[in-house]
């Protein structure tokens, strides 16, 4: 009797371990937030690639966890017919809350951008440690061309 009640012990340590190790990786799964950005240029084009070969539509930034950030690299080219200085914003966000947890910057020194020449930008988004209640969102980015 006494190693049937180990055998026992030891199964529902085992089954202990399973279950908190599933419930552990759900809660994980369930606490990273999904997300995409969709690219709108103006008087621009914005790459994937610093050849200028794929235009960059869409950021899909994967799973995030709270307090992190993620870093996507992109080039701007001026398709205008003289210098401009670029300007980037975010609007249309869904849900609408997930602003007040969730930023975007980028990498652009503000120097003017000749006609047809391109310039190396870095987008970062930033999510919120704290942030509550956004499982996944979408946000429009916009990227325009000013004199």
């Amino acid at each position: 009797m006494r190693k049937d009640v180990k055998i026992v012990l030891a199964a529902v340590f085992v089954c202990g371990l399973f279950v908190g190790a599933l419930s552990y990786a759900i809660y994980q799964w369930a606490s990273q937030i999904r997300n995409v950005g969709v690219i709108r240029a103006i008087g621009v084009d914005v790459y994937r690639d610093e050849a200028l070969t794929e235009i960059l539509d869409i950021i899909d930034w994967g799973l995030l966890d709270p307090g992190e950030n993620r870093s996507v690299s992109a080039w701007v080219k001026n398709t205008g017919n003289d210098a401009q200085k670029l300007v980037m914003w975010t609007e249309a966000w869904n849900p609408m809350n997930a602003s007040d947890w969730i930023s975007l910057s980028w990498g652009y020194g503000g120097s003017w951008v000749a006609a047809n020449v391109s310039v190396p930008v870095v987008f970062t988004l930033h999510v919120d440690a704290n942030i509550e209640g956004v499982t996944n969102f979408s946000f429009d980015i916009w990227v325009k061309g000013v004199h």
